[in-house]
């Protein structure tokens, strides 16, 4: 997942800006690897298992309340906003790998499902990711951030391609 920051109101962070928002996003990786998978992915069951929008809201609430108070030993300003994204990313059984910066930053992804690809694709599309780490990064700079958040094409078929190969 390519994540791009974009438009009149984000100006370049500065070198210690993104020096911190590395750190932590990386800092972040390695503590979310280093949870006990089995209760990570219990939690994910237990969403899409709960009956009604009401017991769902519930679960996801206390997915994000787990990884802010782990996250917040690193941040406190970064981690509600960094929960919310792991919450979404995770409850779609989505696991954040890695985390480097080229031109941009670039955050790979492991998707377990052709589902959980797919849900990825949707979260891209619907502009909940670009919101997320708009907020995330908009706490680092004390102003309104907008953040633009890709998947390359190509990228996504191959990965697409690879799932329902190994699938079928």
């Amino acid at each position: 997942m390519d994540i791009r920051f974009t438009g009149p109101e984000s100006k370049k962070l500065r070198v210690e800006e993104e020096e911190e928002l590395m750190t932590y996003l990386s800092k972040a990786v390695e503590v979310v690897k280093n949870l006990k998978q089995e209760s990570m992915e219990q939690a994910a069951r237990e969403y899409k298992e709960a009956a009604g929008d009401e017991e769902r809201t519930s679960c996801l609430h206390s997915i994000r309340l787990k990884f802010e108070d782990i996250l917040s030993d690193h941040s406190t300003i970064l981690a509600p906003h960094t929960a919310k994204i792991y919450a979404k990313i995770m409850e779609r059984n989505i696991i954040i790998e890695h985390v480097r910066v080229e031109k941009s930053i670039i955050i790979r992804c492991r998707c377990k499902t052709t589902d959980g690809l797919l849900d990825l694709d949707k979260l891209v599309a619907s502009g909940e990711l670009d919101e997320l780490f708009g907020l995330a990064k908009s706490c680092l700079v004390n102003k309104r951030v907008i953040a633009s958040v890709s998947v390359s094409r190509e990228a996504f078929k191959n990965c697409l391609k690879s799932l329902t190969a190994d699938a079928g």
